[in-house]
């Protein structure tokens, strides 16, 4: 499961870079994407009884936070950088501690 959310975070970071750079949504739907997969993955570990780092969710829940002012305060604003900052944390804390 682990394995399946990096792989989702990554695919969602490659496939919103991809998009391109005037389209006023993908400012938000970087955050967004990644908060969803990173909640959903940390609900679904947890009904399995495995064990979730508080990392994951606390993540997720930024993410969303992020993606929700990108898209009601400033659409303009390219939070790319920090959602990979964020990423790369959630799978190095992964890592290191041996949870999701």
């Amino acid at each position: 499961m682990e394995r399946l959310t990096w792989f989702g975070l990554v695919g969602t970071l490659v496939i919103t870079g991809i998009l391109p750079s005037w389209l006023s949504l993908h400012r938000g739907l970087t955050p967004l994407l990644t908060g969803l997969i990173l909640i959903v993955s940390s609900v679904l570990q947890y009904q399995r009884g495995w064990r979730v780092g508080f990392i994951t969710p606390m993540a997720g829940a930024l993410l969303l936070a992020m993606a929700g002012f990108s898209f009601i305060s400033r659409p303009d604003l390219d939070m790319s950088f920090a959602v990979i900052v964020i990423a790369a944390m959630v799978i190095a804390s992964g890592v290191f501690t041996r949870e999701s």
